[in-house]
Parts: C-alpha cells; sequence; structure tokens
C-alpha cells in the first residue's frame, strides 16, 4: 500500500516491487476484506487511496521502518554486512559541510557504506520520518522539530549580506538597500524561510531579481555584480577573504541560527549510525561570526 501511494499505478508499484500486477492486488483485497473498508479508488488512470488509507499509511510506512531496523540488527548481530549510514542534506549543505563530515568518519570507519541524498527540507524531513534515511543535515527552523524527531548535534551559523555591486554602501541600515536587486534563496527550503522571516522581523521588502536552490548558482550571479544575496558566513567566508565579495554590514541585529544534525527517534538504533552521530559531535564545523554590527570582520 505504501508503494501504491506513492506510484500511483498497480503497474509501477508491481515493477518497484518486482511482482506481478495481479499479486499485488490480490493482497490489497485480503487486506480490504481483514479491515472490512475500501482501500483504494480507480481516478482516470491511476489509483487514489481512501480516505480509510490515509488514515492507516502512516502506520504501514512504521511498520515498513520498524521491519527493516529488526533486519538491520540482525544483519549486524550476526556479523553479515559492515554497516550502512543514510544521510540526507540540501544541495548546499552537502557542497560545503558534508564532504569533511564524511571525510572524517570515512577515516574512523572505512567499512561502514555511506549513502547520501540530497533534497529540500521537506522531503528529506519525510523521508527521515517513514525511515527511508538515517539521518539528516538542516538548517534550523527556529520552530520545535517535528515529535518523532531528536537534533543529534547542532552548531551555529551566521548569515551575512554580501555583493560585488561598487554602488552598495558596505555600511548601512538594510531598508537603504531597497533600490537594489536581491538574489535569495527558492521558496520551500529553511534557509529561505529564516531570511524571509527576518526581513518581515525588520519590515523590509526586498527587491528580489533571483532565486536558487542552491548558494553556488547564487554565488555566480553575485560574483558577476548583479544583485545582493543573504549567504551563510561559512559559505562565503573564503571568497570574502579574496575580495571577490564585499561584505555589507548591517545596524540591524544579525540573523542567527543553527545547522543541525537531525534523526528519528526509534527504539533501535544501528551501530554505525550511532558511531556517525558520535563523530558528528566532535566535527569542528568552521563558523565564523560577526555579531558586532558595523565593527570589522574578522581577519
Amino acid at each position: 500500500m505504501v508503494t501504491l501511494a506513492k506510484l500511483g499505478s498497480l503497474a509501477k508499484a508491481a515493477g518497484s516491487l518486482h511482482l506481478s500486477a495481479a499479486a499485488i492486488h490480490k493482497q490489497l483485497k485480503v487486506l480490504e476484506t481483514e479491515l472490512g473498508v475500501q482501500l483504494y479508488e480507480k481516478v482516470g488512470r491511476n489509483l487514489k487511496l481512501t480516505q480509510a488509507a490515509e488514515i492507516l499509511l502512516p502506520y504501514s510506512k512504521d511498520l515498513l521502518a520498524q521491519h527493516d531496523a529488526a533486519l538491520g540488527a540482525m544483519e549486524e548481530w550476526k556479523g553479515l554486512k559492515r554497516g550502512v549510514v543514510r544521510i540526507g542534506a540540501g544541495p548546499t549543505i552537502s557542497s560545503y559541510i558534508l564532504p569533511r563530515m564524511l571525510k572524517q568518519f570515512r577515516r574512523a570507519f572505512p567499512r561502514v557504506d555511506l549513502f547520501v541524498e540530497t533534497g529540500n527540507s521537506i522531503g528529506l524531513i519525510e523521508r527521515l520520518g517513514n525511515g527511508s534515511l538515517d539521518l539528516a543535515l538542516l538548517v534550523s527552523s527556529q520552530l520545535p522539530e517535528p515529535a518523532n524527531l531528536t537534533v543529534e548535534a547542532s552548531w551555529d551559523i551566521e548569515f551575512v549580506l554580501v555583493s560585488n555591486l561598487r554602488q552598495v554602501p558596505r555600511r548601512c541600515r538594510i531598508r537603504d538597500l531597497q533600490k537594489f536587486p536581491f538574489i535569495l534563496f527558492q521558496k520551500g527550503s529553511r534557509i529561505e524561510t529564516l531570511i524571509d522571516r527576518y526581513f518581515r522581523e525588520i519590515n523590509f521588502q526586498p527587491t528580489v531579481i533571483m532565486t536558487f536552490d542552491n548558494a553556488e548558482a547564487i554565488k555566480a550571479m553575485i560574483g558577476t555584480g548583479l544583485g545582493i544575496s543573504m549567504l551563510p558566513f561559512w559559505i562565503v567566508d573564503a571568497d570574502l577573504r579574496k575580495g571577490a565579495f564585499s561584505l555589507i554590514r548591517q545596524q540591524e541585529h544579525p540573523l542567527l541560527s543553527k545547522l543541525e544534525l537531525v534523526s528519528r527517534k526509534s527504539t533501535y538504533v544501528p551501530k554505525p549510525v550511532k558511531a556517525f552521530v558520535e563523530v558528528a559531535r566532535e566535527f569542528k564545523c568552521r563558523s565564523p561570526h560577526l555579531t558586532n554590527p558595523l565593527g570589522d570582520a574578522p581577519d
């Protein structure tokens, strides 16, 4: 039922599970008979879950996650495999923080396989919740995490305004930047939500001309002098030191947040995942800070 809900057709579900469509249809009918409810209906060429099935779906996902965890525990106990850690992260974190963290872990545990998946924070949290991922690296939303998730480790980050436009003031109030174009993250990411919330808090509405889902694209546009952006300091620190970008020091309070390593609450955590969490807690995430408005940037 979980696969059918994801793919929307018996044929696709059958292909994914390496079964025949007739076998899946039979199992669904058995389940419907046992529960006394209809689980799906045909809408055009696709199958749609009924309200009863939608209620049952999260419990089914939990059962599958527990099934996988149980098999993993037995295989680990029997020594039949070395172990695997499945990690999710957004494109920006995957480019700047995750590689060094993975290198540090691989040095300590060379026999553990690493699976990495990138995506937006909403998708990563969903996959973490249904057991498809073991861990996720996310920028904090500054709101309580969902009840089924827990923060294993965190690092401070500060966001700064950067540009390559000569006419942009280097020290000012943010409202003085109203006439300049901004290049920001696409809606839906936690970074975009944080920046948008910060601008609303200080009553500033930027003129946004471009949005991207990753920092590298934003930096490329900033480097060609197309606008201003607000990015985590650790992303642009090297560029600022080389003189590729200029820092804009705002009089308003800085935007501070955290980078978090998040896991799904579970009664069983595989040893490789525990090991990754321990390594992450010792990981030194270089996080330069300005924090003193209109002060000098660090050397």
